[in-house]
């Protein structure tokens, strides 16, 4: 039995943080120690998420296709380009992916934990 939180840092949050990575170096021209510094990550890491060593990329598609998600990323991307927190819009992206079914697959077996 897995729980919900380690599904979310074990294969979406890394989905997620390879999407950022990789616009953070596309779109704003940062590089690998720019995007760790932004993202609170080690320059490995960052280069690990860009090579898609650490996501799984048929989530990353799917992350990718929906206009909706990708509205809060490209929100979480700007923040986190100007060094802003941006930990908001990752918690909206995978609620919003949660609710849309685009995780089902991944929750079918996992413990919720709730509060008492």
């Amino acid at each position: 039995m897995r729980f919900e939180s380690e599904v979310i840092s074990e294969e979406i949050l890394p989905a997620v943080r390879k999407i950022i990575a990789e616009e953070l170096h596309q779109n704003y021209g940062h590089t690998q120690e720019e995007i760790a510094e932004a993202m609170d990550l080690t320059q490995p890491a960052v280069s690990q998420y860009m090579k898609g060593k650490r996501a799984d990329s048929s989530l990353v598609k799917d992350l990718k296709e929906d206009p909706q998600i990708q509205l809060l990323i490209e929100e979480a991307v700007s923040k986190a380009a100007r060094n802003k927190d941006f930990v908001d819009e990752i918690a909206e992206v995978i609620r919003t992916g949660r609710d849309k079914g685009l995780f089902q697959e991944k929750f079918e077996d996992v413990e919720r934990v709730t509060n008492p």
